[in-house]
């Protein structure tokens, strides 16, 4: 009932009903009090909320993250930094750990009034706490960046905003090199030492948007640093090999990938192997494929993925027999509701 009073802003019979409650020594929770001090912050209400957090400590109701981010979320969006830091303080003081949103938030904020030194002392409390930074936030600092670049060219391309979601997946479509390389030397001029983390989550951002060269690039980087790509790092880049129907590179990568005991996704092997088919390279395909078998997957679940929701899905039935077949050579045993749905898919039924 709070909830709903409180999303269509009705702040005042939220206050009354929480009165009511407290009649009744039905005491509000720590949700009753985050739900009606949002709804006043986004009144910009400061004063108003601080009473109520106020009243809630002395009620013995102990605010969490939740409670406290929404404080810092308002203060960011105001440009008012200095209680966004001291709310910060006071959340340490609790005991409470701050989670990436807090970080990414003030981050944002000062980005947008243009303290990037800041923003990027941030990020080094984020790596000092061991809190690993998202795509999220990397997304921000690149926005901050790229805005920054424009400024000086006198493009006038403006990525500023103080909600931390707008703009944050378009910077990965227009992210070049350069940036990216900014971007590393502002991260080790404050102390912040790119990690496997920091380029999966690049990597992950540019393969997203398909912009593969660079993600190679970035790749080249990472192995000059010293760095080895994890698997997750390979499946983002042959995901988006098998997408763009790169099969040589996806050939290429998936052979190292191999070679490091990393094991590729499904959904990219479905890709390779139905993009290799209708390329004519059956021999490959079979290959591939074979190489797949071996991997250690759940055989119904190759079935269902590579033959049904592959192959038979886009009309290769021929070729999703002959794949079949070489399942049962190998003695590779289903379950009979997928065999069943197999024979189906073969018999086009």
């Amino acid at each position: 009932m709070l909830d709903g009073l409180r999303k269509e802003g009705k702040v005042e019979d939220v206050m009354l009903l929480m009165d009511a409650m407290g009649k009744f020594d039905a005491k509000p929770t720590v949700y009753t009090y985050t739900i009606l001090i949002e709804e006043i912050l986004r009144k910009s209400d400061f004063d108003r909320a601080n009473r109520f957090l106020d009243q809630m400590i002395s009620s013995g109701c102990q605010p969490n993250v939740v409670t406290y981010t929404a404080f810092i979320k308002a203060y960011c969006s105001q440009g008012r930094l200095q209680e966004a830091e001291e709310m910060v303080v006071k959340i340490k003081e609790e005991g409470i750990l701050l989670d990436s949103l807090i970080y990414d938030l003030l981050i944002n904020a000062y980005g947008c009034i243009g303290q990037l030194d800041n923003a990027f002392g941030v990020l080094k409390r984020m790596f000092n706490s061991g809190c690993e930074p998202s795509r999220q936030t990397y997304s921000i600092l690149m926005k901050h960046l790229t805005n920054e670049k424009q400024k000086k060219e006198g493009t006038g391309f403006d990525f500023n905003s103080t909600n931390i979601s707008v703009d944050n997946a378009d910077i990965w479509k227009i992210a070049d090199f350069e940036i990216i390389t900014v971007l590393f030397e502002k991260m080790v001029e404050h102390g912040c030492l790119p990690n496997v983390n920091t380029y999966s989550k690049l990597i992950k951002g540019l393969c997203k948007v398909e912009h593969l060269c660079t993600a190679f690039r970035l790749l080249n980087h990472m192995r000059e640093s010293g760095i080895s790509p994890s698997e997750n790092i390979n499946n983002s880049l042959l995901s988006c090999c098998c997408k763009l129907g790169m099969h040589k590179e996806a050939l290429r990568l998936l052979d190292s990938m191999m070679e490091c005991n990393h094991l590729a996704h499904l959904e990219s092997y479905k890709l390779l192997i139905c993009g290799l088919f209708e390329q004519g390279n059956k021999e490959e395909a079979e290959a591939i494929f074979c190489s797949l078998l071996s991997c250690g997957y759940n055989y119904d679940e190759v079935v269902w993925k590579v033959l049904i929701d592959g192959l038979a899905k886009k009309g290769h039935v021929h070729e999703c027999s002959q794949l079949w077949e070489i399942m049962e050579k190998n003695g590779c045993r289903i379950h009979s509701e997928t065999q069943t749905m197999l024979s189906q898919e073969l018999d086009g039924t």
